[in-house]
């Protein structure tokens, strides 16, 4: 089988060794890649030109393709190809699916509609309707960009005025652009969050291993929202009891309601007593990619296969059965280095990087923001790498990470660089 897959990130280089390590892959390409990709397996594009990946896939051969990202899935590049390629294989929800994640305004409804668990909310769509709400809202609140924002567009506000003045940021200065149109205003819900990931096939889901992320940028959950600084898998927060009512409450009427196909990875606020959804992504989250598909004993492949409706499944779902892939036991542990200033815009840049040629046992780099130029690797984002690490025993995976960063510090100039101490303290 000839495969593409379509990225820059940390997810898409993890995407690319889980499925390049699989016997049914005859060629496997990424567009565009990063710097820890192989030059004669990268294809320079953008992920949302769908005419040129439309040449890429004819020129290739190309059997399947995987998107790693949201931006393609939410302007429709499974209903393009559809209609141009209809044999082509397409892992991934199609537009209106890629909704739920690309419209915080469109998934609240649906939720509203489906009765399911969620955050009480309002919405905005000026800044009048905004300051109207605000003024007699409870503290804390969260507002929330309705459309995407590369992680950033969600904030935590302990003081009406700051949230004023996050409302005309968004409204009058267009901080995130047409994706500040609308807002939600929520409640500020109580609990520990978690991830739960499914690969969905229309009418069923597989789940993957669990995980957990650490979104704010410094140690202890102190600093702004980040795209991820790090993860650990399993999680330790969802039980299979916890999955089981999510399946039921949740996952089941999504199906229903969108015959949904692809990745659905749905963010929890799990209380002492309560489940709420806190969002819906269409696509596998960064950083816990990188742990998730280390877990699976098990090719990747075949579920994509049957999440496409190439093949019956690999195993046989049972009617009321919460299917889970095989996971290996213990834990696999990711630290995301990145520049210094990360997450405002004014990170430093072009970073000189080095690595060691070989690497401990049970570890290894996945690469997002880099790329390799003159024979070297140079930073080109704001999260640069990530260092994985698997074990039977947490601890031990955490000092082996711990230890190869200190290592690292050998070979690079780390005042230019930034990573959290306490990732995985299971």
């Amino acid at each position: 089988m000839r495969v593409l897959i379509l990225g820059s990130g940390g997810r898409e280089h993890a995407l690319f060794l889980k499925i390049s390590a699989s016997p049914l892959v005859k060629e496997l390409y990424i567009a565009p890649g990063n710097g820890g990709i192989p030059e004669n397996q990268k294809i320079e594009l953008d992920v949302c030109d769908f005419n040129s990946i439309l040449k890429v896939i004819i020129d290739k051969k190309i059997e399947l393709l995987v998107v790693g990202p949201e931006m393609p899935l939410a302007a429709g590049i499974k209903n393009f190809f559809k209609e141009k390629i209809p044999a082509l294989l397409v892992f991934g929800p199609d537009q209106h699916s890629a909704r739920l994640e690309a419209s915080k305004v469109f998934s609240y409804e649906f939720m509203e509609k489906a009765n399911i668990p969620t955050a009480k909310s309002h919405v905005a769509r000026n800044l009048i309707e905004a300051e109207a709400v605000i003024k007699n809202h409870s503290l804390p609140l969260v507002i929330k960009a309705d459309g995407l924002a590369s992680g950033k567009g969600v904030s935590i506000h302990h003081d009406t005025k700051e949230a004023l003045d996050k409302c005309s940021e968004i409204f009058n200065d267009k901080i995130f652009g047409s994706s500040g149109d609308s807002i939600l205003i929520q409640e500020f819900m109580q609990g520990k969050e978690a991830s739960l990931f499914a690969i969905c096939n229309g009418k069923e889901a597989i789940y993957l291993p669990t995980a957990c992320d650490y979104k704010r940028v410094y140690d202890h959950g102190q600093g702004p929202n980040t795209g991820g600084m790090g993860s650990f898998s399993p999680g330790n927060i969802l039980t299979q009891e916890h999955i089981e009512k999510a399946h039921t409450l949740i996952v089941e009427k999504v199906l229903r309601e969108f015959n949904y196909t692809g990745i659905l990875y749905t963010g929890l606020m799990i209380g002492d007593n309560t489940m709420n959804v806190v969002e819906f992504n269409c696509r596998l989250g960064d950083p816990e990619t990188q742990c998730v598909l280390p877990m699976m004993e098990t090719d990747l492949i075949p579920y994509i296969l049957w999440s496409c409706g190439k093949e019956n499944a690999p195993f046989r779902i049972k009617n009321n059965e919460t299917y889970s892939v095989p996971t290996k036991p213990g834990y696999c542990i990711n630290v995301v280095l990145t520049a210094a200033g990360y997450p405002s815009s004014d990170y430093v840049k072009n970073i000189s990087l080095k690595f060691p040629d070989e690497l401990p046992e049970n570890l290894h780099m996945v690469h997002a923001g880099t790329k390799f130029t003159n024979g070297a690797v140079v930073s080109h984002g704001g999260r640069i790498a990530s260092v994985v690490v698997y074990d039977k025993n947490p601890n031990i995976a955490r000092d082996k990470i711990y230890n190869f960063i200190d290592s690292l510090k050998k070979l690079n100039d780390f005042s230019n660089l930034h990573y959290r101490l306490d990732i995985g303290q299971i």
